[in-house]
């Protein structure tokens, strides 16, 4: 057979190849590929840089003002919101080099080898810069340099200058057009740096929230613990009363089972409260080998003495929320931003006409360096594109319309949301008070009946039952009361961000609430 068709073939071999052993070449290449990463992955480990240092631990002593700034200066989320608005402002500061003036320098260097040989090189200084008004100014010196190496080994040297204006006339023209960039990521700064304002917020009230369910959680375990010391006391005594025959033996096997469900409780609610520590150090960008103590005596006290319902006039706080809210402002802006988007659009319907002058100077070529300009030439005329073929544009201008008519609707349903949430975080905050009202009258009756129930289980009146379901509901009321005041505060703080109305310090902090909380704390 010939060479010609053992080629053809095998071409032939090689496109008529069945699914099925395409299929068997692409498992088998697969199953190698998998079997030697795999192999590999084996023996991966981390570099010794980066493995935690397991005898090295530090001690932080916490109350929130404290956690509060550990976690605005550690918490890794926190710290990439920052760099946002750096990266943000990067843009702009690009959009503004845009329209200075940009220098420019450069130059090559080649040799030459054919009937001659020949070395030459170039060296370009420019000059660029936009105007206000979409105009380009370049200014250009260029300098050539020839040695020739073989004949008559000459050299020259010549140097030209050029200056060229291109000015807009129609598209692209005027100042509104032409810095259209630069005005958008001056606003986009502003929005960044509002975006950034209402998050340094709402980080305020997420570290507040985790501060105080640690400081609930400890609540918990102080009175899961007491619980079972009460419980524990409860049995001892019940088991002297049913020695002496006063109750059956059955009461205090309920005794007992209620102590051993007492303890388990104080176990599991210890356990969660460790847990909450160990995931705050990770939110507050601390080594997991750290060791923090949550102490906050302004919030304990406010914990043991109560919470005093502040004079609110929802009108004032609605009204405030429209007029300041960033987010809200930022969405109207966004309305102003699409209606110039718009101008932008028209002028893109318009013809390119571009107004055309350049000066041109250049000296003769010399075997030495000079700068004798010759006469300069002048040139000066029209450049036009007429758009024949619009679809672009006119499919860039409406989409321009919709996205405007977008955005207005964004700022309605965003105006009409903020005014709902305002009144929501108000709802919200009258129904954890008159729960925490609630609680705390339950509170009261769950210790009487305690009190009581124990004297009729002395005098034989009451069972072991009784004794150890007002103890439940003593319990229950107590741990119930405590998550009624950490859900009060922290709708407090929701209520006040939601209206714009939550100042922060230097620090993140809340700080004239904080000073307030603990003035009323006294006085109470």
């Amino acid at each position: 057979m010939k060479k010609e068709g053992i080629v053809f073939l095998f071409i032939l071999f090689l496109t008529g190849c069945s699914p099925h052993y395409l299929e068997r070449s692409a498992d088998k290449e697969v199953s190698a590929i998998l079997e030697e990463k795999q192999k590999k992955t084996k023996n991966d480990v981390l570099p010794e840089n980066t493995i935690i240092d397991e005898t090295y631990s530090e001690t932080f002593i916490l109350d929130l003002k404290t956690a509060t700034v550990l976690a605005k200066n550690n918490n890794r989320t926190y710290k990439s919101k920052q760099e946002d608005v750096y990266l943000n402002i990067l843009d702009l500061t690009y959009q503004r080099y845009l329209f200075r003036t940009r220098y420019g320098l450069g130059g090559s260097v080649y040799m030459d080898k054919g009937d001659d040989e020949s070395i030459s090189a170039q060296t370009n200084f420019k000059l660029l810069r936009w105007l206000a008004t979409g105009a380009q100014i370049t200014f250009d010196i260029t300098k050539n340099f020839i040695s020739y190496l073989t004949g008559d080994k000459k050299t020259d040297f010549q140097t030209m200058v050029s200056l060229d204006i291109l000015q807009p006339l129609l598209k692209g023209a005027g100042r509104k057009i032409a810095q259209e960039d630069l005005i958008q990521a001056e606003r986009e700064a502003v929005y960044t740096i509002r975006d950034l304002i209402r998050y340094q917020k709402s980080f305020s009230i997420d570290t507040s929230e985790k501060f105080l369910n640690i400081i609930l959680l400890q609540k918990k375990v102080e009175n899961f613990y007491n619980n079972y010391q009460s419980i524990k006391a409860t049995r001892e005594r019940i088991e002297m009363l049913a020695s002496a025959g006063r109750i059956p033996p059955l009461q205090v096997d309920q005794a007992r089972q209620n102590e051993y469900t007492a303890y388990q409780r104080w176990v599991n609610a210890e356990n969660s409260y460790l847990s909450a520590l160990d995931n705050f150090k990770i939110f507050l960008g601390l080594s997991t080998k750290s060791s923090i103590s949550i102490k906050d005596t302004l919030i304990e006290n406010i914990m043991e003495s109560g919470i005093v319902e502040p004079d609110i006039d929802i009108k004032d706080y609605v009204g405030n929320a429209i007029k300041k809210r960033l987010d809200l402002i930022t969405s109207y802006d966004r309305v102003e931003d699409s209606k110039r988007k718009i101008k932008v659009a028209l002028n893109r319907l318009k013809p390119e006409v571009n107004l055309i002058v350049r000066v041109k100077e250049s000296t003769a070529a010399h075997s030495y360096p000079n700068i004798e300009l010759n006469e300069p030439s002048y040139r000066t005329g029209i450049e036009f594109d007429l758009p024949l073929d619009k679809i672009p544009s006119r499919n860039y201008y409406k989409k321009a319309l919709i996205d405007l008519n977008r955005k207005q609707r964004d700022f309605e349903n965003k105006r009409d949301t903020v005014i709902l949430e305002v009144y929501q975080q108000y709802r919200n905050l009258q129904e954890y008070y008159q729960s925490y009202l609630t609680q705390q009258n339950s509170l009261l009756l769950a210790k009487r009946r305690v009190e009581s129930t124990d004297l009729l289980l002395q005098a034989g009146r009451a069972t072991t039952r009784d004794i150890l379901e007002a103890e439940e509901a003593y319990l229950a009321a107590k741990n119930d009361l405590a998550t009624a005041v950490v859900n009060y505060l922290l709708s407090y703080l929701r209520f006040l961000n939601s209206a714009e109305m939550l100042e922060l310090d230097e620090k993140g902090m809340w700080e004239e609430l904080y000073e307030k909380m603990a003035k009323n704390t006294v006085e109470k």
